[in-house]
């Protein structure tokens, strides 16, 4: 799953320090799935559970999936930052690279990708809610 992760966020092209060191620590897999999960419950929940002929606008869509990318780019930085900084701290070493503006960089490409899968998997889903099927259009 290191493998899988990995691949997406590298698309964008991260420092190879700090991509190796994610890596090395195998950071990659709980943020991918956060990325991946949450969007997928929280618009689950949203078309079929929610389901309210008053939250079927555009507009409200869009507020839940910023929420979503918000929530996805603090859980990127965090778990990043501080599974990294563990890491220099124990071996009382500093990184060759920032470690908060490559953490900054990560956390918006994390982003970026939960925007994404949030868009698609709202397109996919829609159909199926009975008062929310056009939303977001």
């Amino acid at each position: 799953m290191n493998d899988f992760f990995a691949n997406w966020y590298e698309l964008f092209g991260l420092i190879n320090g700090f991509s190796d060191d994610m890596y090395n620590q195998e950071l990659y897999v709980p943020i991918g799935f956060c990325m991946v999960l949450i969007p997928i419950i929280a618009l689950t929940l949203y078309y079929y559970v929610i389901n309210s002929v008053r939250l079927s606008k555009w507009w409200q869509w869009l507020l839940l999936v910023v929420i979503i990318c918000a929530v996805n780019f603090a859980i990127a930085y965090g778990v990043s930052y501080r599974g990294i900084l563990e890491e220099y701290l124990a071996s009382d070493t500093l990184p060759e690279y920032s470690l908060a503006i490559d953490c900054l960089t990560f956390a918006c490409i994390n982003t970026s990708w939960c925007f994404v899968i949030s868009f698609v998997w709202s397109l996919i889903i829609k159909w199926g809610s009975s008062h929310c099927r056009r939303t977001p259009f």
